[in-house]
């Protein structure tokens, strides 16, 4: 119900602070889903998480630290590349972040 709230009103950006963290993993796949939908018709999506399963649907990570952006990462849009390549490649991000 959150999730309809929050977009009802086509907001020009759609904040989402941890959205998946407390679901179980079927409607976190599809609340990411819904993102991923709504981001490929032009919304713009900011989203904190902890979860690399959930960063990696974003096009760009940033990583905070002590309220500082620390570094940032970039991938293609969602779906439009190896799955194992981005994963691999966000861990490599997070693991010299020292996550």
């Amino acid at each position: 119900m959150g999730i309809v709230r929050a977009v009802i009103n086509d907001p020009a950006i759609l904040f989402a602070d941890e959205p998946t963290g407390s679901l179980n993993s079927a409607s976190s796949r599809d609340v990411l889903d819904i993102f991923t939908e709504l981001h490929s018709k032009g919304q713009s999506i900011v989203m904190v998480t902890h979860d690399i399963k959930t960063a990696l649907r974003g096009n760009r990570v940033i990583f905070l630290s002590d309220g500082s952006v620390v570094g940032e990462h970039e991938m293609p849009p969602y779906g439009t590349d190896d799955l194992k390549k981005r994963r691999d490649g966000l861990q490599d991000f997070l693991d010299r972040m020292g996550w």
